[in-house]
């Protein structure tokens, strides 16, 4: 059985995408024409055209009909969808990329536990503590711990109402737990100690803001911290 058009052009378009994400072809560089990748590829134009398609809707090249197609700069141009190959080049994670997420999410952490603090109700407050107390179970493994802790945050994230901010955790979360083992660095002594959560919770229970931001904040830069000690 022959392959279909569209999964070949999926492969050339999936090949090409390493290629500029992870810096083979950068901003501003021409790719081969049509007639040069159809015979580096041997497929026919068309693959060729979809495959450009794909790759101008994911925001990383400019076609221009009668003129060279060019590398955009996917950073200025692309959306979420870019993440999970942004942060897995060459199969592994990119420590960049890797503090940049967890940078950002430290700002988010903080934000949704003040967020929380001024909406959550008595049972979200329970639901938060049934996860703490599940951090704190000393058998637990650090699999295990890694879905919690992102399981905490996500629940952040649905007290806070932020629809926007719901839509971007899913994207962070499937990069975050699709390959758990990439992300070892950050896994380092007191990680997962709960006494930040457990703090939050409690303040979030008060009606502090302040206080449990600053506590989402301290756990996020744990992750930052641990990565810098064993670089």
């Amino acid at each position: 059985m022959t392959k279909r058009p569209e999964r070949i052009a999926d492969k050339i378009a999936e090949k090409l995408r390493s290629a500029i994400v992870g810096g083979r072809l950068r901003p501003g560089d021409a790719l081969p024409s049509e007639r040069e990748l159809a015979e580096q590829y041997d497929v026919n134009r068309s693959s060729i055209r979809e495959a450009m398609g794909r790759l101008e809707t994911w925001g990383l090249v400019k076609i221009r009909h009668g003129g060279a197609t060019r590398v955009s700069d996917f950073l200025m141009g692309a959306g979420l969808e870019l993440l999970p190959h942004l942060v897995e080049l060459g199969g592994k994670v990119d420590p960049a990329i890797l503090e940049d997420l967890h940078s950002l999410r430290g700002m988010l952490l903080g934000w949704c536990a003040e967020m929380a603090a001024r909406k959550a109700d008595a049972g979200d407050v329970e639901k938060l503590e049934g996860l703490v107390r599940q951090l704190s179970d000393p058998k637990a493994k650090s699999s295990a711990l890694q879905v919690l802790d992102y399981d905490f945050y996500q629940e952040l994230v649905r007290i806070s109402g932020n629809r926007v901010l719901g839509l971007f955790t899913n994207v962070v979360r499937e990069v975050y737990l699709k390959g758990p083992d990439g992300f070892a660095s950050l896994y380092g002594r007191d990680v997962f100690d709960p006494s930040h959560h457990r703090v939050a919770v409690a303040a979030i229970r008060a009606r502090d803001g302040a206080k449990a931001g600053a506590a989402m904040r301290a756990h996020a830069a744990t992750a930052l911290r641990t990565r810098e000690e064993t670089t």
